[in-house]
């Protein structure tokens, strides 16, 4: 929009879709009728034009735009909101929000619905906002699938999508032609690009960062020592990132803190260690409960608890319509809630997608000789619970041994054993894959954590070598 067309709009004046405000510390009824236009035919606001239609502006910092950006980030579902600046005379600027009539209403900002009546911004009756909350479920509205306002593929970890194409041609579940397509058409292939825009599901499985706007993407996880919450935490994380981030460190917490279950094998003398949890059936929950998370509340979160006799694990949002709690326990249809992401998933092969899952788990705790899985549905979420053996003699590790380091982990380990002292740009260097550097400090940090490696130096020339035991 350029100036000649902004009198023309300012000239048609305010309507049922355009609306004057004459700063920005009018911001918050600006998104409130920006709110509105969602949730009717769409609209335009313009910052910097008075009631009566004069266009003053004003000046524009980038403290101007960061706010403008948080309030637009209150809107739910999130949106894409056009934002223009048309420069004036004097340095001043117009600043145009603008969407278009919204997909998936009722919209909300800052918790609130809010409806356009002629020229006027009122709150929406909780009667007429409970019937666009039906018809919104009608439409099989999916959190996955909306678009992620306000992020583009610069926020996007391209190792990890191309770590998806290499694994997913691996498993026969991608063409090998998908491996000279460029980022873009990787994801227009996934379908994690929709009308140009990134989708939740996209920002969910490859963020690179972690991201203000979706505090949802969150797991906590505690070893307690004893049989409830009362207990001495022995450890306590808490961690943001990308779904397959998530995974890994909930797989590296596992490892640390998952108990090691002794027996004696009939006729034998010799002690048999394993692990009192199948890993596959930990890795199948916790995957399960990536996909079947409700993101759309942005205050659900994954919690993974271990106490001295079992492992619990919890995520927002119950069971899909038509499943219940004993279907889980055969093949049952596959309703992912959130299709895409889960979808990733099986392009790498961590999943099957045909709903077995849970009888996954089920199989692989009865082959072990462990009680069953335990299900069940409270606080808006879904729980499932591994227990010990009743009869294993169970002893809680800190720190493990290397036996149960990760094969990335093996791989610094080794390179440092044989080599020395290394600075991370060394490692990195020798390491017979491709890793962030993000990822290779964290890795770092857990296996000096646990003792296996000691650093010397600051930060900047911090070298790393193997502890010797």
């Amino acid at each position: 929009m350029n100036i000649e067309k902004l009198r023309q709009l300012v000239e048609i004046g305010e309507s049922e879709s355009l609306e004057f405000k004459k700063t920005t510390s009018q911001l918050k009824p600006a998104l409130e009728t920006l709110c509105a236009f969602l949730n009717n035919k769409g609209g335009t606001v313009l910052l910097g034009v008075s009631d009566k239609g004069k266009i003053v502006g004003q000046d524009v910092t980038d403290s101007t735009r960061q706010e403008i950006a948080k309030e637009i980030n209150r809107l739910e579902p999130p949106y894409e909101v056009t934002v223009e600046y048309i420069p004036i005379l004097e340095g001043k600027e117009v600043i145009a929000l603008h969407v278009e009539k919204g997909l998936y209403p009722p919209y909300c900002y800052d918790g609130r619905a809010f409806m356009r009546t002629q020229s006027t911004t009122s709150r929406m009756p909780q009667h007429y906002y409970e019937q666009l909350l039906v018809r919104r479920g009608q439409l099989n509205y999916a959190w996955d699938e909306a678009s992620a306002a306000g992020y583009s593929l610069d926020d996007l970890d391209y190792e990890e999508i191309r770590r998806t194409i290499r694994l997913g041609i691996e498993e026969n579940r991608l063409p090998e032609a998908a491996l000279t397509d460029t980022i873009p058409d990787v994801l227009k292939r996934l379908k994690l690009i929709s009308d140009d825009h990134l989708t939740n599901a996209c920002v969910l499985l490859y963020a690179k960062d972690v991201l203000p706007n979706y505090p949802q993407f969150h797991i906590q996880m505690a070893r307690f020592k004893g049989l409830d919450r009362l207990g001495e935490f022995l450890d306590n994380q808490s961690f943001y990132g990308n779904a397959f981030n998530i995974l890994a460190e909930a797989n590296n917490f596992i490892r640390r803190h998952l108990p090691i279950a002794s027996h004696y094998q009939e006729n034998s003398f010799e002690r048999v260690d394993v692990p009192a949890l199948p890993p596959l059936a930990i890795r199948e929950a916790i995957i399960n409960a990536l996909c079947h998370t409700d993101y759309s509340n942005r205050n659900s979160s994954i919690y993974l608890a271990l106490y001295d006799d079992r492992l619990e694990l919890w995520n927002y949002g119950g069971l899909p319509k038509g499943i219940t709690i004993e279907s889980l326990k055969t093949i049952h249809e596959s309703q992912p809630r959130n299709r895409l992401v889960a979808t990733q998933f099986y392009n790498r092969g961590l999943i099957e997608k045909w709903g077995t899952g849970t009888l996954k788990m089920y199989n692989l705790c009865n082959t072990q000789g462990l009680p069953l899985p335990e299900f069940k549905e409270y606080s808006g979420g879904l729980s499932v619970t591994l227990r010990f053996a009743e009869n294993a003699t169970i002893r809680a590790e800190k720190i493990p041994d290397t036996q149960q380091l990760t094969d990335r982990q093996h791989s610094i380990v080794n390179i440092l054993r044989s080599e020395g002292n290394l600075n991370i740009r060394e490692l990195m260097e020798k390491l017979p894959f491709d890793t962030s550097e993000r990822t290779m400090r964290r890795e770092l940090s857990y296996l000096e954590k646990v003792g296996v490696l000691g650093a010397k130096g600051r930060t900047s020339s911090k070298a790393w070598f193997f502890k010797k035991s």
